[in-house]
């Protein structure tokens, strides 16, 4: 349309010119007329003719078309006086206002950016006809996102000083959903299994969740690429996608997607080779890498497997840029091939040096002391891939990523540089929070996990609730020595009332400080284990509240007195797989850990306490996550002592335990029905990380968790009014993790699954249910 109404207007002007310039003349003079804001000498430098030159008849219409080429004009007249050629024209006007409304699926700034890049922004010259190609570019994005109902409509409206406003108003509508996906000439596999391939789906139950069924070409394309991976990871070489076609309904609500495909016949494994002229390794070590075996199917997958294998092989030991192509020799006939791997390894490459970027609080030292790549030694791509997760495993970086670039004009040197991400760490804090069984919490204190950016953790810490009163000082080194052994001092005092909806027949006051160390052991791939080693004081004060004191503590106490003094014995072992410290997506970390208690002081007794944990996260796919958590607690007296302190007993139930009930209140009861805890801690989770779609700040999980506390039959002396703390309990429901500016918040909602009555047939001597738990201002 642009070109014909160009085509008309200048061949009308031309019809009009034929007597004006019937002659050829030279031209002396130009003279252009109606010029408000380009310059006379900015036309003249478009023009095909210049002074002095001889303008032929036939030459007039490339003068027009030169002068409407440059898209400054909405008109161009031509005329002549004696040997003076005139140009009159009328300028296009400027955009004095470009404003787009409307718009949330595409971001302004990208649309911005794409009109700057056509000549469309503020200042600019008014082009009508670009104005409509950039309409029509938009509904197109549009329509490839699945908004088949969008809109654009463009307001030009005129403005002082020949400029125009133009506002673009964007309707983008809803995505349509799908309504079915047919798969046609599939003979091999079900359209069922087939489709359980695909990224798209059509709308059920949980695509709420998943938004599987919301359309759009790129899904589309994706699952495409999915359904052509997964025929060919089971042999069919040949496998050919004929069509995909999207059918939108009338109302453009829907889609229906069909897709026909065309199988051919599966393939089988013949042989491989490796050709090369320098292998390096020998072909024995590199076969070793190849797991598809002859007379197996043929398999994509585990052929692209092979491949990163063998370029892990050569990479790990400094070749990394060695290439390896593949070359598959396909016999149509017998329906077999040959993989023929062609190696070529390149120079072995040295690292000249690494760098940090983006770490504005973090000093370059205590990065570098957690790299197992070293400058000036062969690059190993195992090592830089390693230093990479412990540095993601630091507490302070959110994420670590690197960059490996060849030195310009050698061959055989690079440099590797970790952009890393570091995680908010404020210096002072001051915290409110709310948890539903202590109520609220107050907390103040000067708390760094990057101390100055030396990567030592010190913290001075007070915190008040109805349970607790808690004031602490501690500080850790993490490269004490060069070696990384470790060394953390701890100061505290707490004031612990278990009336605040536990025990109301006690309250403690409870000293400690001691010493810990850590020895890195064993060089495992993507795991950090340590022993762990330390030494400590411990002062208890258990003070009576006359009246609600039970028979069991009032037994204790009248055993062996109020003040307790013991010298603690740590020990303990730590081993952390994870991939990072910050929302892990795979990896165990688990901590085993053993306390044993001795007397200091005429009536304090000696026990003991032994403690794991174990977090897992097994990823199943890009988007969810498996995850698991167990928790084991173990106390008991030493030296022939059976009585374990009551004040030490473990407690379940809460958000941190067997969620869906009540904070502390599972397991035994003492004399006056209260929970008293045990000296045995056993619960454990089993759960399932999905995507939010929301934020990449949130964590989502769908979770069983199990769990309780019991007595020994060593410890059934102090074990209140049952001696059975019945079945294990279990609950299921979800949790959402939150990181935000102010710390952590964590949410539950879950359903007890066997809540047990008391013997009334109430919850008021039994288990109490807590349907939504959380916890605002503290740690996960």
């Amino acid at each position: 349309m642009k070109k014909l109404l160009y085509f008309v207007l200048l061949l009308s002007q031309l019809i009009c010119f034929t007597n004006v310039f019937a002659q050829a003349f030279v031209v002396k003079h130009i003279e252009i007329r109606g010029l408000q804001r380009i310059s006379a000498q900015t036309v003249e430098s478009y023009l095909p003719i210049k002074r002095g030159q001889t303008l032929q008849p036939a030459q007039t219409a490339a003068v027009l078309k030169a002068l409407y080429r440059t898209e400054f004009f909405d008109r161009i007249t031509l005329s002549r006086s004696g040997n003076t050629l005139i140009i009159d024209v009328v300028e296009r006007p400027t955009i004095g206002r470009l404003k787009i409304t409307g718009n949330s699926a595409i971001a302004t700034d990208k649309l911005n950016t794409v009109m700057r890049m056509l000549d469309i922004a503020e200042g600019r010259v008014y082009n009508p006809a670009m104005i409509e190609k950039i309409k029509q570019s938009l509904l197109n994005q549009y329509y490839q996102l699945g908004r088949f109902n969008a809109r654009v409509n463009v307001n030009v409206t005129p403005m002082p000083r020949d400029r125009v406003s133009v506002v673009i108003n964007i309707s983008e509508g809803l995505v349509a959903k799908i309504k079915r996906i047919s798969i046609i000439g599939n003979h091999a596999f079900s359209e069922k299994k087939l489709l359980k391939q695909l990224d798209i789906s059509k709308t059920g139950i949980f695509t709420i969740i998943t938004q599987s069924d919301r359309y759009s070409e790129e899904k589309l394309n994706a699952s495409l690429e999915k359904l052509r991976a997964f025929y060919m990871d089971h042999g069919y070489l040949r496998i050919v996608i004929k069509s995909a076609q999207a059918e939108i309904t009338p109302d453009r609500k829907f889609v229906y997607v069909t897709i026909v495909v065309d199988e051919g016949e599966p393939y089988t494994v013949k042989n491989y080779e490796l050709q090369g002229q320098n292998l390096i390794f020998s072909k024995d070590l590199i076969t070793k890498q190849i797991t598809i075996k002859p007379g197996e199917t043929f398999s994509r997958q585990k052929i692209l497997e092979a491949e990163k294998n063998i370029t892990k092989l050569y990479g790990d030991h400094g070749y990394l840029f060695a290439e390896i192509a593949l070359h598959p020799e396909v016999n149509d006939k017998t329906h077999d091939v040959i993989l023929v791997f062609v190696i070529n390894p390149g120079k072995r490459a040295y690292v000249r040096q690494i760098t940090f970027s983006d770490n504005h609080h973090t000093n370059d030292d205590v990065l570098r002391r957690e790299l197992q790549q070293l400058e000036a030694a062969p690059a190993s791509a195992e090592k830089i891939e390693e230093s990479k997760r412990r540095l993601s495993l630091l507490p302070y970086l959110r994420n670590v990523d690197i960059a490996v670039q060849p030195v310009p004009n050698k061959d055989d040197q690079v440099d590797v540089n970790y952009k890393v991400k570091e995680d908010s760490s404020a210096q002072a804090t001051f915290k409110v929070g709310y948890e539903q069984q202590y109520g609220v919490i107050l907390g103040a204190g000067f708390n760094q996990k990057n101390f100055l950016g030396t990567g030592d953790t010190f913290g001075m810490n007070l915190s008040r609730s109805k349970y607790e009163n808690f004031y602490g000082i501690d500080f850790t080194n993490p490269y004490y020595t060069a070696d990384g052994i470790s060394r953390s001092f701890n100061f505290s005092f707490s004031q612990v009332d278990p009336s605040a909806g536990v025990n109301p027949g006690y309250t403690t006051n409870e000293y400690d400080m001691g010493v810990l160390y850590g020895i890195p052991v064993g060089q495992e791939q993507e795991v950090i284990n340590r022993i762990q080693l330390g030494v400590g004081y411990q002062d208890t004060i258990v003070k009576l509240v006359p009246g609600e004191v039970s028979a069991q503590v009032n037994q204790y106490v009248t055993e062996h007195g109020t003040h307790f003094q013991e010298l603690d014995m740590k020990g303990g072992f730590y081993r952390d797989s994870r991939d990072k410290a910050i929302f892990p997506t795979r990896g165990v970390l688990q901590t085993a850990f053993a306390d044993f208690y001795a007397p200091l002081a005429s009536g304090s007794v000696a026990y003991y306490m032994f403690n794991y944990q174990a977090k897992s996260y097994l990823p199943l796919n890009e988007e969810y996550i498996l995850t698991g958590r167990a928790d084991f607690g173990y106390g008991g007296g030493l030296f022939k002592r059976i009585d374990f302190p009551f004040f030490k007993n473990y407690f379940g139930g809460g958000i941190n335990s067997v969620r869906g009930y009540e904070d502390f209140t599972l397991g035994l009861r003492d004399s006056n029905g209260n929970p008293m805890g045990g000296n045995i801690l056993a619960d454990a989770s089993i759960g399932l990380i999905f995507p939010n779609y929301l934020s990449e700040n949130l964590r989502t999980s769908l979770f069983f968790d199990a769990g309780n506390v019991f007595n020994s039959y060593d410890n059934k002396g102090f074990g209140g009014q049952s001696q059975n703390s019945g079945p294990v309990r279990f609950s299921t429901g979800v949790e959402a993790d939150i990181l935000t500016p102010f710390g952590p918040i964590e949410l539950s909602v879950a359903k007890p699954l066997n809540l047990q009555r008391g013997k009334d047939g109430s919850t008021a001597k039994g288990d109490q249910e807590k349907i939504f738990q959380f916890a605002l201002g503290v740690n996960f």
